[in-house]
């Protein structure tokens, strides 16, 4: 048997979590920096769910490749332009195929020996492997000898892997995100702008938990979400989804689509995450914003990040708009970036091993995922 959160955290904390003892707390600070903690994460959750790992529209082509983020596993979307996720290892002797970004590959060749697979996964050539000019071998069935596929499967644009290859069928688990959605026509989605993966120096519960909550905006983004005052905003908690939303007057979801300077968030907005990891934020009238955040599968102190941006409304976005939102959305992923970064290394303190108190009114979200993780 292996570890289970018991280890780790008391039937005390778990209590704090839920507000049995009558205020609301996070769980204890380990289990934002335990190494063993984030494998027990992966073994009941993370490796068992959907985790959502990438975006067609930035694997465009046949033989466009990609890892996953931080884990063993790399996309392809090959001729038959489905997009396959498998394994990160050559079977051989088990080097990695695939190091980074790659575009119009025609096959995935092994830099060690040479050993070669087709887009599709299949191995079909293993030069010299029975000796000097002999690239056969009695026994080697190339057929059972290709690359180790992982579940992978698409809603609309985005790409999600299943670990453990049982999880319940992916458009029952992307139904409740397409509900609290139900305003947007996801078949009008146009891509027009990713911000590449970036590390951040901290546990990607952390990164998580600040995204959907809204009681730092007036602190944190003071002047970049200057248009979104905190008394407005309103919380999400139905599990699955956790979050935030606000309504702003004379922005409204029904609008017809316009152009117009984007100087501060001061547009009505859905910051939903469904659990553990597909956070989708609309801004009114029509764009949508995925923040893929993933664990550093060996470093609890680290994640990584990526966004892309899509208009709903089908669209194109000029040249000065998608400079405008790169602009805005820099200046507000770097003040939450330091604000991560501080958070971790104030976990490393004691005096966080109780979670901390979280206010009911903005911070209830927080609770909801942290109580459903494991």
């Amino acid at each position: 048997m292996g570890a289970s959160l018991r280890d780790f955290v008391s039937d005390a904390a778990l209590e704090r979590v839920t507000g049995g003892n009558g205020t609301l707390h996070r769980l204890p600070g380990v289990v934002f920096k335990d190494p063993d903690f984030l494998r027990l994460e992966f073994r009941n959750w993370l490796g068992k769910t959907w985790l959502f790992v990438g975006r067609g529209a930035d694997l465009p082509e046949a033989g466009d490749s990609n890892t996953a983020p931080c884990l063993p596993i790399f996309l392809v979307r090959g001729k038959d332009g489905r997009i396959r996720a498998f394994h990160n290892a050559c079977r051989h002797r088990g080097h990695r195929l695939v190091a980074e970004k790659r575009r119009g590959l025609l096959r995935f060749v092994c830099p060690y020996h040479c050993w070669t697979y087709d887009l599709e996964g299949r191995l079909v050539a293993t030069p010299n492997v029975g000796g000097d000019g002999q690239h056969s071998l009695a026994g080697l069935d190339p057929a059972e000898h290709s690359l180790i596929p992982v579940r992978c499967e698409m809603w609309h644009d985005w790409i999600f892997i299943n670990m453990s290859g049982d999880a319940e069928q992916l458009a029952d688990f992307t139904a409740p995100m397409a509900e609290q959605l139900h305003f947007v026509d996801f078949s009008k989605l146009r891509h027009f702008l990713t911000m590449e993966r970036r590390p951040i120096e901290a546990n990607w519960k952390i990164c998580t938990e600040n995204t959907m909550e809204p009681y730092h905006v007036p602190y944190v983004h003071k002047d970049t979400a200057a248009g979104q005052p905190l008394g407005l905003h309103y919380m999400v908690e139905e599990d699955p989804i956790v979050g935030c939303a606000i309504d702003i007057e004379g922005s409204d979801y029904d609008n017809s689509p316009g152009g117009g300077s984007v100087d501060n968030l001061d547009m009505s907005a859905r910051y939903l995450l469904r659990m553990p990891n597909l956070f989708l934020t609309s801004y009114a009238p029509d764009v949508i914003v995925d923040t893929l955040y993933v664990p550093d599968y060996n470093n609890p102190r680290r994640s990584w990040v990526e966004q892309a941006w899509y208009t709903t409304s089908g669209r194109v976005m000029s040249e000065d708009e998608i400079a405008q939102w790169t602009e805005l959305e820099e200046v507000v992923l770097a003040e939450d970036v330091g604000i991560m970064a501080e958070v971790q290394a104030g976990v490393e303190s004691v005096a966080v091993d109780d979670g901390g108190i979280l206010s009911p009114a903005w911070e209830g979200c927080i609770s909801v995922f942290f109580f459903t993780s494991i």
